[in-house]
Formats: structure tokens, sequence, C-alpha cells
């Protein structure tokens, strides 16, 4: 499987970004998957209140968390930065996440006959404890926790269908020719994270294959810039994998330029390069149905841009079998791309504070993360302290998942934080966690990292799927505290 296609649809160089206006202006912003009405929110300049007919308040700047419930002790939809619009496939990095998202709001929409707006009026909404077992699964794979829920979801393909027509409806009232991005010289990298290969089969990082020289996590990576009228390739790993392996040798060596009119696709990136770009350009969810020199594909895209962290998103997934297409088509997949410095250097230590949801509530602990080990802080509180004499207790062995730990980086890629990770405990067997972080604010800190414990299950048919036995939520409270 290569990607490098991916080169034409992703990067963009920053024409300008709208500072954070020192009168902090309310603006508006909409919700929309079909505009949604009863979603609480807040922000950190202080807004809060419940979307209507989509519309919520936000200050440029702002980070904004999104509730299914009456306030912030419902359930966290998403974290992010604010933004005119804004809709499930940007609320996550997960493929499958954005698509259940949207299964979950049709699902509790009160007028399910009116395809113009969801009206979140469910009894469900005021149910604690429907709210509360919801914060104890992986939204992604919410089809193994039905039972659980006791809630008829609607089908996969029902929100895809409803996904398309709300692109519609962004496209007809949110449309505008104003030019926000051109490609100014800036060097990007883009990383490409399988989530689940052509079989349905769950892609994940052995930790007890990591040493091997010949063993690479499932992350792919490509550099470039647009300078003038040539695209500029720099060296990396690349993007070509069979299945969930990287295969490194189909990567670039040396430094490679192309002209721009060599190029028969004129959209993309080399259409912004010359044309610039709006809002539009950047962000939709479409299906693609078309032969692909031999290998036809039938697929969701979905794709995003965050102007304030300046990453753009791309995520597919296969829909199945068709005439054309004979295989199991039931790969998903993500692309990360952003200028280089940003989302491949993260900062992961620090303090912490751990939220994990039980059925009987929230239990919270504080602690001290890297480098090389994980110590614990108080408990029951949610506010941390700074002094490193405050984390005595080691408690590195219960987040093995935490692999990072094991190398001498102090940064990290956001694939790194979005990848399913594995390895074999000698008592327990295999064990699964999957990691989800997508940023907030300029500096991509203020986002909220999700750790799901869970087990794989695998169908008859072999695809595969995961049931989650906990959650955890870990919110940076001090940078580098050493």
């Amino acid at each position: 499987m290569t990607t490098r296609f991916a080169l034409f649809w992703l990067m963009f160089g920053l024409l300008s970004l709208p500072p954070v206006l020192a009168n902090a202006e309310t603006r508006e912003g909409h919700f929309i998957d079909a505009p949604v009405t009863g979603l609480f929110y807040k922000t950190t300049s202080g807004l809060s209140g419940t979307t209507h007919q989509g519309k919520f308040s936000y200050r440029p700047g702002d980070i904004i968390y999104f509730y299914l419930g009456q306030d912030d002790n419902g359930y966290l939809l998403s974290t992010l930065s604010g933004q005119e619009v804004i809709t499930p496939t940007q609320a996550s990095t997960q493929v499958n996440r954005s698509i259940n998202m949207t299964r979950l709001l049709l699902t509790l929409d009160a007028t399910p006959q009116n395809n113009a707006e969801i009206k979140l009026l469910s009894d469900a909404l005021t149910d604690k404890k429907f709210l509360q077992q919801l914060k104890q699964i992986d939204l992604s794979f919410i089809d193994e926790h039905l039972d659980e829920l006791d809630l008829p979801l609607v089908s996969a393909r029902e929100a895809i269908e409803h996904l398309t027509q709300s692109q519609q409806y962004i496209t007809d009232n949110f449309t505008s020719d104003q030019i926000v991005y051109r490609p100014l010289g800036v060097q990007f990298e883009s990383t490409l994270v399988p989530k689940k290969d052509w079989q349905g089969k769950i892609c994940a990082y052995n930790l007890d294959r990591a040493s091997h020289p010949n063993y690479h996590r499932p992350v792919g990576i490509v550099r470039f810039a647009v300078r003038g009228n040539t695209l500029i390739e720099y060296p990396a790993l690349g993007d070509f994998f069979n299945g969930c392996q990287l295969r490194p040798e189909h990567g670039l060596r040396q430094m490679q330029s192309t002209p721009l009119d060599d190029f028969s696709f004129k959209g993309g990136l080399i259409g912004c390069a010359r044309h610039g770009c709006t809002r539009n350009d950047l962000n939709g969810f479409y299906i693609e149905d078309f032969d692909d020199d031999g290998d036809w594909k039938y697929r969701t895209i979905a794709m995003n841009f965050d102007p304030t962290t300046q990453l753009y998103m791309e995520k597919a997934q296969g829909l199945g079998h068709t005439p054309n297409v004979r295989h199991s088509n039931r790969s998903e997949m993500m692309w990360f791309t952003y200028p280089t410095g940003k989302g491949d250097h993260i900062p992961y230590q620090g303090i912490w504070l751990r939220t994990r949801y039980l059925a009987s509530g929230m239990a919270h602990q504080c602690l001290k993360v890297g480098p090389h080990a994980v110590l614990r802080g108080p408990t029951g509180t949610t506010q941390c302290p700074e002094q490193p004499s405050a984390y005595s207790q080691d408690v590195t062995t219960e987040y093995k998942d935490m692999w990072w730990l094991n190398t001498n980086a102090s940064v990290l890629t956001l694939a790194d934080l979005n990848l399913t990770v594995t390895w074999f405990d000698p008592q327990r067997g295999p064990q699964y966690t999957s990691w989800e972080y997508l940023p907030a604010g300029a500096q991509w800190d203020q986002g909220i990292l999700y750790r799901y414990q869970q087990r794989k299950h695998r169908a008859m048919d072999g695809q595969e799927s995961m049931q989650t036995l906990s959650v955890d939520e870990f919110t940076r409270q001090h940078k580098d505290s050493q």
C-alpha cells in the first residue's frame, strides 16, 4: 500500500493566522452534524452554554469542551481549538470514532424524521448511569458495548450518508472565496498511521519487538516543502505499507526536486501553491469510488484543518465489498500533516492528572511522567502540586504502555500519541492499549491524552475489534518539572 498521493492533498503553508485579540471579542461558532441543539459547552475564557441550532460562543484562542448532558459533569465528547465550524470529523484523530460520534448523536436525536437538525432531548442525557457508562468505553469500538448501553444505535452506513449530507449543508452555508492559506516555503512533515489493514486486522505496535533493528512501529513519514514552482521532498522512512508493516526500503534516501508542472493533478497542494486555499478547500467529508490504476477505491475520506494548531488531518475508512472491490476493504488509516517543529516536537515530561472512569464515579491521581519513569503523587485531588518532592512512589511498571519511557526522546510525535500498542504479560497474556491525542491550542499542549486498555476480539470473518476494559484521561498540569 503506497500513499504518496497524500502529498498532493495535504501540506499547506501559512498565509496568516488570526492573532488572539486583546479585546477578546465574542465570536459565533457552529457545531454541525446537521446543526446540533443541546450540546453543553464551555471555553477556557469562561464562556459556557448549550448549542442552539449548532451555534455556540467562543473567543479567539479559546479551547472548547463539548459535552453530552446538562453540564460539564456529562460525557466529554471532544476538546479542540475554537473555530467557526466544528464537525465530528474534526473532533477526533481516530477514523472510526468520528463516524461513531455521528451514530451516537443521531441515536439520541429527539426528531429523527428531521434531517435538518439534531435535537439532543433524549432522557438518556439526564441519566447519570448512562453517561457514566459512556465514559468507560472507547467510542471507536462502541459496538462492543451496546448491551451495556442498552442503546439501539443507528448503523454506520446511515451515519456516513448523514455526514455526506452535512458536508453539503456546510458547503451551502459556510462557503467563502477568501484565500486563507498559501505555501510560503514551509517544510512539512506528514505521518501516516494505519489503524486496520485491508482485512480488518488491527495494526498495533508490538513492544516486545521494538528493539529489533528490522522492526518499525506502524508510522510512515514523508517530509516536503513547496518552494516557488518546485516540490522538494526530503529523506524520510516513507509511507509504503504491506498491511500493517512499514516498508522503509521504499523511503526516500536523498532530497529530490520536482517541478510542479510535471504533475497532471492540479488540485490539492498544487492548487494551493498556485492559487491559495479557502477554508472549504481544507475541510470536507466524501466517499471515494473510483479505479485507481486497477486498485479500486471505495472508502470514506474526511479532511480537516485547525488554523490554531496548523494541523491538517485526513482519515480514510474502507467500506467493504462491492462488485468492483473483491477483497474485505476494511482498512482504516489517518494522516497528520503539520509544519516541522510542531507535531513532531510534543513534550511529554511533567506533571499530569490522571482521571480514571469507574462505574461508581471518577478516581484522580497526580503523576510525574518522565524521564524514564512514572512517579505517583497525591490522589483524590484535581490540583496537582508542582514540587518534585510530592512524587515519591515509582509506579513505572503500571505504565508499560507508555513505551516512550524506554527511549531517550524528550518529545513525541502526534503519531506516537495515537498508536495502539501490544505486549505479552506472563501472568495476564496479550495486552493492548490504544492511545488518542487531539492537540488543542497554539502550543499543542491543551488537548486530553486518552488511554484505553483493551481486549482484542476476532470475528469469524477475520475482522478485529476492541473491548474497552478501562479508560484514563491525562491532562497536563505543569510542564517540564524536574
